[in-house]
């Protein structure tokens, strides 16, 4: 019987082998020797993510009660499969489609740069293999001085990204750019924190496109508890009820209530038109861009469930449209109508009701 085996590596696997003993002050034979031992004993990331994968539905219930509700029950963090679970399911929903046109939530996209420049920042400081060219490419880098190139880049990310965009972006990330096998557990633990990975979930239930069935039956299981809360905007002839429906403020958490929902009313003189989370999520992120810098968007948006125009970019008056519906409005109406929107859901109640409304609903 033989007890020694000589076996030959890639030198690309030999250099990592190096790099990961240095940085663990270990010997490379004694890492090989731990390495082999812990994937021989226990799962592999291969086949936990295809744990995951199998029922991805499950998963995301699972990660909801962890990130989100905080039942980690001792957990000391997330897993591997998990982490690439929940980062395949953000670039996914950046490429579902329809609504590539759409925009996204700027300060969402900003925890996802982070972290990828995070990781990149670990790999290029510990003198691991970098695929510069594909990281320059992406990103537009001119050196391969990263972390100056990377802070760069987040100082001049512009304030209107559209899916298609981020889809790109967050290709390295998604890809074979970054191998978490490679990272030890305590710097997965600093670049993937809970305030990152909660603030990322959305991305995770629109991914799924769960259908009116699934999505009740995500909400009844789970039991989220989301506070009701209505607020109502004017604009001239123009009204918009936000209304949430949940839990009442003065009930007790263990009472049974409605599941959370969101609706959107819009009513003038002769109308009133109810609309959803789908409507209402995507005309904030769209009016949440205009405010910031309406230059960004001189003609307005056409997205894929709701558009508007400002008033001067077609003619005298801007307009407002959810699906075929088209409401006129003069500018002084349609800026203090963004103005009103603005205020409401930068803070305050509203605003930690739409938190958690992103994450049983989704969200760009």
């Amino acid at each position: 019987m033989l007890s020694q085996l000589t076996l030959r590596f890639p030198k690309k696997l030999i250099e990592s082998l190096k790099n990961r003993a240095a940085t663990e002050n270990t010997s490379v034979n004694a890492l090989a020797e731990r390495l082999v031992e812990t994937s021989l004993k226990g799962s592999s990331l291969t086949d936990d993510y295809l744990r995951l994968a199998t029922d991805p539905d499950a998963a995301v219930r699972q990660l909801y009660r962890q990130i989100v509700l905080g039942e980690t029950f001792g957990q000391r963090g997330m897993t591997r499969a998990e982490l690439k679970f929940i980062i395949g399911h953000a670039h996914q929903a950046y490429n579902r489609g329809p609504g590539f046109s759409q925009l996204v939530r700027l300060p969402l996209l900003r925890v996802l740069l982070e972290i990828t420049f995070e990781l990149l920042s670990w790999q290029a400081a510990r003198g691991a293999a970098i695929d510069s060219h594909y990281l320059k490419s992406t990103f537009g880098l001119a050196g391969e001085d990263w972390d100056t190139e990377t802070t760069r880049f987040m100082d001049d990310l512009p304030v209107a990204v559209t899916c298609v965009r981020a889809e790109l972006w967050l290709r390295p990330l998604a890809g074979s750019c970054f191998d978490l096998s490679m990272f030890p557990d305590e710097a997965l633990a600093e670049i993937f924190t809970t305030p990152r990975l909660k603030a990322i979930f959305p991305l995770l239930v629109h991914a799924r496109d769960w259908d009116y069935a699934a999505q009740t039956a995500f909400i009844e299981e789970l039991k989220p508890r989301v506070t009701a809360i209505a607020e109502r905007l004017s604009a001239g002839q123009l009204e918009l009820e936000i209304r949430v429906e949940g839990q009442p403020a003065d009930q007790r958490s263990a009472v049974w209530y409605e599941s959370p929902r969101l609706y959107l009313v819009v009513s003038g003189t002769n109308f009133i038109m109810p609309f959803d989370w789908q409507h209402f999520s995507e005309l904030l992120r769209a009016l949440t861009v205009y405010q910031a810098a309406p230059a960004a968007l001189p003609r307005g948006y056409h997205g894929h469930a709701v558009m508007f125009s400002p008033p001067g970019s077609a003619g005298d008056s801007g307009f407002i449209g959810f699906d075929a519906l088209r409401v006129f409005i003069n500018r002084e109406e349609f800026d203090g109508l963004v103005s009103q929107l603005a205020a409401r859901v930068e803070e305050g109640p509203l605003s930690a009701a739409l938190n958690d409304l992103r994450c049983i609903y989704g969200d760009l």
